[in-house]
């Protein structure tokens, strides 16, 4: 990972779970923070300075103190960039053994709203869904909980249904496709 890359989404996340960053010197010209795995740190300082002020310019922290003291904060437009990275990021976790069961994700989404339609859509693509029709989602592991954190994001919850079963036609294809032995 580039330094310049890296300190953005380090100082971003810190300030995503902490809510305040406060950076310590610990030599002239090195800055140590702590990330989310409380693993230390290092930055050359000018660089760390530069990413700083870039994240300020774009609206994304704001200094919460005095301009010496270096704490800052996310502002409404870094939760939303953090938000929206969580969701583009987002995996299911597989488990070992397929349960035989099927989550089904169906949505009638006004059109109105379709630019959230499509990037329901677009994620529950990328998420490894197999698609039974424009608006009936299928895929054969536990992800509710990733389906409910993608459906608020977009704000459709109303639109959308989960379900969980065992049976639908063409259930031999979608499976086929997934490479799982079908449960007997």
């Amino acid at each position: 990972m580039k330094v310049k890359e890296g300190i953005p989404k380090v100082v971003l996340g810190i300030l995503g779970v902490a809510g305040l960053l406060t950076v310590a010197l610990v030599a002239p010209n090195v800055i140590q923070l702590l990330d989310l795995r409380g693993k230390r740190r290092t930055f050359p300082k000018q660089q760390f300075r530069n990413a700083i002020n870039r994240l300020e310019k774009r609206g994304y922290i704001r200094l919460a103190g005095e301009r010496n003291a270096w704490h800052y904060e996310l502002t409404k437009e870094g939760r939303l960039l953090l938000e929206r990275r969580r969701i583009e990021d987002l995996k299911i976790q597989k488990p070992l053994a397929w349960d035989g069961k099927w989550r089904m994700v169906m949505f009638d989404i006004p059109e109105n709203l379709r630019k959230a339609r499509n990037a329901l859509r677009d994620k529950l693509r990328h998420l490894g869904f197999h698609s039974l029709n424009l608006s009936v989602w299928v895929y054969p592991h536990e992800c509710k909980d990733e389906i409910n954190a993608v459906v608020a994001y977009y704000d459709v919850g109303k639109y959308v249904r989960y379900a969980r079963t065992d049976y639908f036609d063409g259930m031999e294809r979608v499976c086929a496709r997934f490479g799982l032995l079908q449960k007997s």
